[in-house]
């Protein structure tokens, strides 16, 4: 037989083999996939029943699990949760999830909106995005990452804006037994009157909480800051704030502590350009902060020091009580 043919036969038999072993291998992916389907299912099915036992009623009409072949998750066409004995309720848009099949722990979700959320004794609370996008990573102690992006949000209270941005983000990461913790809002803007007139600003803050890894697995819920807090170090590695068109701007950063009682203490650098103007945007948007603003911008000539375009100054906190060298500068109240 002329070794053309041999070859040929070989060549065809190989192809026979790879076809059918992926055809073997999309059955029991495709087995696979509905049974996880199935499971999934099954699971969000029971947890929306044992709410409903504790009184919570958790709406999903339309429950469906997506994603075949490659990707798995649930759609929802919106989302409602309803708690009368709370006083608590919540009715937002269409919801959708995946995840890899082959990296189930790493799940990505988005929520339409409007999302309106009611609390008895306290207004209405209305929040609106283009989109809304969230990434969680799950690991053997339960939620190990989690970020939220959200384009063009905004918050309404009782109805009046209160609160719009171009974009928003916030990011929590497992660290041992740490927490990181970094969000932004871009090209922000305060909404509520006493802020009128005032340019955008971005604000970032990037942070580490010592021993707080346990909030990821759900110890902070229905904490009060002072709760969460008191007791507790860690390190600030930038609050920054700076506004659209202006100079002006801060930046702090420094090692911080609460005392069982919720008072701060730390020792802290802040860097700041245009102080006057910016004690006066402070006292627009926080006026309980003015004498403190205007304080801190009165004594940055004198104590601070020039770096890079910014006067720095060092700040202390102790138990709440705030001053750069020997100029008390006012206190910060305690953690409620």
């Amino acid at each position: 037989m002329p070794s053309s043919t041999l070859e040929s036969r070989r060549v065809r038999r190989a192809y026979r083999w790879i076809v059918a072993t992926a055809f073997v291998l999309f059955l029991i992916l495709t087995g696979f996939w509905f049974f996880a389907a199935h499971q999934l299912d099954r699971i969000v099915t029971r947890e929306i029943e044992r709410a409903g036992a504790r009184g919570v009623t958790v709406s999903c009409p339309g429950q469906d699990v997506v994603g075949y072949p490659f990707r798995i998750g649930l759609s929802c066409d919106d989302v409602a949760v309803d708690a009368p004995g709370e006083g608590f309720s919540l009715d937002a848009g269409p919801f959708r999830s995946a995840a890899q099949i082959y990296q189930p722990n790493k799940v990505v979700s988005e929520l339409g909106s409007p999302v309106r959320i009611r609390s008895q004794g306290q207004p209405p609370v209305d929040l609106t995005w283009t989109l809304a996008q969230a990434s969680t990573s799950f690991w053997t102690e339960g939620l190990d990452r989690l970020s939220i992006v959200s384009d063009s949000p905004n918050l309404a209270v009782d109805g009046q804006p209160v609160f719009s941005a171009l974009r928003s983000t916030a990011h929590v990461r497992r660290r041992e037994a740490d927490l990181d913790i970094a969000a932004t809002q871009t090209s922000a803007r305060v909404e509520v009157p006493q802020a009128r007139g005032l340019p955008l600003f971005d604000l970032s803050a990037d942070l580490t909480v010592e021993g707080a890894a346990g909030w990821l697995s759900g110890s902070a819920t229905g904490q009060s800051a002072r709760e969460l807090l008191a007791g507790r170090s860690g390190t600030l590695r930038s609050l920054a704030l700076a506004f659209a068109g202006e100079p002006s701007g801060a930046d702090l950063s420094g090692d911080f502590s609460f005392s069982d009682d919720g008072l701060l203490s730390g020792d802290f650098a802040l860097a700041v350009t245009s102080p006057d103007r910016l004690a006066t945007i402070v006292a627009g948007l926080a006026p309980q902060a003015a004498s403190i603003a205007q304080t801190v911008a009165s004594v940055i000539p004198f104590v601070g020091k020039t770096e890079n375009g910014r006067t720095v100054i060092r700040i202390t906190a102790d138990q709440g009580r705030l001053s750069a060298g020997v100029l008390p500068l006012g206190t910060v109240p305690p953690l409620k």
